[in-house]
């Protein structure tokens, strides 16, 4: 075999003759064909990531599954960032990646920590296992015990290390559980001491509440010229062309708009309530357009569409 590049015939004798391993060691972890043959998939797609720079050799295959099997076993999510970039170009069986070395070194430290906990003889048994990679048949033949005997053992190992884990995210979710419990409750405290409402709209957004598009008339602040009501007339006054025709037909009154002012201060939804003339009328809402933006009526301390009624007088001089 070409210690630098595995082609896909060779990749295929090697799946071959280590399947039956890999299921074993899958089950001897798992206890369960379903996550066995997982650990079979995930290993030959590491495998392959690394066939072209990496000598596939039984044992640097074994070490890839033996951390697939720790790294489920930790729920973590299996990646394969295994870039050219980040490997030798004089690749050998004992060349690792970056990532590779990383998860080996936390899997080891986390099983370490853990099995410092065991007794003795446990303790062993498993190193031989995961450590050395040997099988059951092997282990109880070096130990002058029965294979049932490290079976039993092994499964020991298992279930200590299962409950470990499942303690750690049970933990771990009480302690999520936790947090998210008192932001909720604070958030709910500062959603009602803040006037401004800003708190609200950042509850509304991150539980995606539906926007409140009605349109009010009575609120609790009305909705303003972003100055105030004398500089809004004198606007009106400096902008108002009297339009010539009604002019001439010497037309003259009040013309009395509705509009909504939306939350952005935007005035929209114009509707003449009453007016001497369609072309006073017209000019009126022409200049009323111009006086934007508003400051936007509030309700509960939120910002909220609101109905306003303006007269603009036309009178001949």
């Amino acid at each position: 075999m070409n210690k630098d590049h595995t082609n896909e015939l060779e990749f295929a004798q090697i799946e071959k003759r280590l399947r039956p391993r890999l299921m074993l060691m899958g089950r001897e972890f798992f206890g369960s064909d379903t996550e066995a043959e997982e650990v079979v998939q995930e290993t030959w797609l590491r495998a392959w990531g690394v066939r072209d720079r990496v000598e596939l050799t039984d044992a640097y295959v074994l070490r890839i599954a033996r951390n697939v099997c720790v790294s489920l076993w930790r729920g973590q999510r299996l990646q394969m960032n295994m870039a050219a970039d980040v490997l030798a170009d004089s690749a050998t069986a004992d060349t690792v990646t970056p990532q590779e070395e990383l998860e080996e070194r936390e899997n080891s430290e986390w099983l370490q920590s853990r099995l410092l906990r065991l007794p003795k003889a446990e303790r062993e048994v498993w190193q031989l296992f995961y450590d050395e990679g040997l099988t059951v048949e092997e282990i109880a033949k070096a130990r002058g015990t029965s294979v049932g005997a490290v079976r039993k053992t092994i499964s020991n190992v298992r279930s200590t290390l299962r409950k470990d884990v499942r303690r750690h995210f049970i933990n771990l979710r009480h302690m999520l559980i936790f947090i998210l419990i008192a932001l909720a409750t604070g958030i709910g405290v500062a959603a009602i001491i803040t006037p401004s409402g800003q708190v609200r709209g950042i509850i509304r957004k991150v539980l995606r509440l539906p926007e409140d598009t009605t349109i009010y008339d009575n609120v609790e602040v009305m909705p303003t010229y972003h100055k105030d009501i004398d500089a809004l007339y004198r606007h009106i006054a400096a902008e108002i062309h009297y339009p010539e025709g009604a002019m001439a037909d010497s037309v003259q009154g009040r013309v009395i708009v509705r509009f909504v002012v939306e939350k952005d201060g935007r005035l929209t939804n114009f509707e003449v309530l009453r007016t001497p003339d369609e072309r006073l009328s017209n000019e009126a809402i022409r200049v009323l357009k111009l006086t934007e933006p508003w400051v936007p009526a509030k309700n509960k301390g939120q910002d909220v569409r609101c109905h306003f009624v303006m007269p603009v007088m036309f009178r001949l001089n």
